[in-house]
């Protein structure tokens, strides 16, 4: 049965029943609509969630039933660099199945949690769907845009990690610690140029104005590290993490001030960065 609170969506249906179907009028705000089998609708991620369960089922399949988060973190590593490789490579179809692979980690990894009491696979949708519309106030409540819309976002989150308790977390919180460094790097400084927060650079004698010569650059920079006996890897690493030790002096020092890191002037920002030795 489904209860209409507004014109059902055709194509939906037809796309699950056939071009031919029209719901059947039950009472007003009511149609009937034919059961599906559990694997008959299979262009839908509930059908994704059921051949998971099923497959962790007591007479599913030996391999997935044996299973854990952990056996199963190279394999969503594995599924997410080869969704990347389709992607750099321009291949749509490819992208598409990768896709899927990375789905059904999604899928397996909820029903492991359902297993265990923790969450399934509506739950998961359910705190995205709340994240994207609380975090898209312009878009779905109607709101003007405050001011620069990262900064926006970045509000938000922090709002969002007072209300759970979580407020010392910082702006860098969520960048996970096992990145690439390089990609690393990127992460943190784009999360705190979201407020404002910018290092002061090292001034280089060439202009780095196109993308292969960056390229170049970085790698001759890595040859160099070796040539000293340096690891290139470790060494920005070691530098990422005293850029993030000083955001969060930073951060101390405007919660003592009780200020938004988004408040202060680039002026203000940079005195700040200074003192935050």
């Amino acid at each position: 049965m489904l209860v209409l609170d507004a014109e059902p969506d055709l194509g939906l249906l037809r796309k699950r029943y056939g071009e031919a179907f029209v719901p059947e009028p039950l009472a007003p705000g009511y149609a009937l609509l034919p059961a599906l089998g559990p694997y008959v609708d299979l262009a839908s991620v509930g059908a994704v969630t059921r051949i998971a369960e099923r497959l962790r089922a007591a007479d599913g399949c030996p391999w997935d039933r044996e299973q854990t988060h952990a056996s199963l973190r190279p394999h969503l590593l594995e599924e997410a660099h080869e969704a990347l490789a389709a992607l750099d490579a321009g291949d749509l179809a490819r992208l598409r199945d990768e896709l899927g692979d990375l789905l059904f980690q999604i899928a397996i990894h909820a029903q492991l949690a359902h297993e265990e009491g923790a969450f399934d696979m509506g739950d998961v949708a359910r705190r995205l769907g709340e994240k994207l519309v609380r975090r898209h106030p312009h878009v779905f409540a109607g709101t003007e845009i405050r001011g620069d819309l990262l900064a926006q976002w970045e509000r938000i989150k922090r709002e969002e990690r007072e209300a759970a308790g979580a407020a010392a977390e910082g702006i860098l919180a969520g960048v996970p610690r096992n990145l690439p460094a390089l990609f690393a790097s990127e992460r943190l400084q784009e999360r705190a140029a979201r407020v404002g927060l910018e290092r002061p650079r090292v001034d280089l004698p060439v202009d780095v104005d196109d993308p292969q010569f960056l390229g170049e650059l970085l790698f001759d920079l890595v040859a160099l590290a070796r040539e000293q006996g340096f690891d290139a890897e470790t060494a920005l690493r070691e530098a990422n993490e005293r850029f993030a030790a000083r955001v969060a002096r930073v951060e101390r020092r405007a919660t003592a001030e009780g200020r938004a890191l988004e408040s202060y002037s680039p002026d203000e920002m940079r005195r700040m960065w200074e003192a935050a030795v």
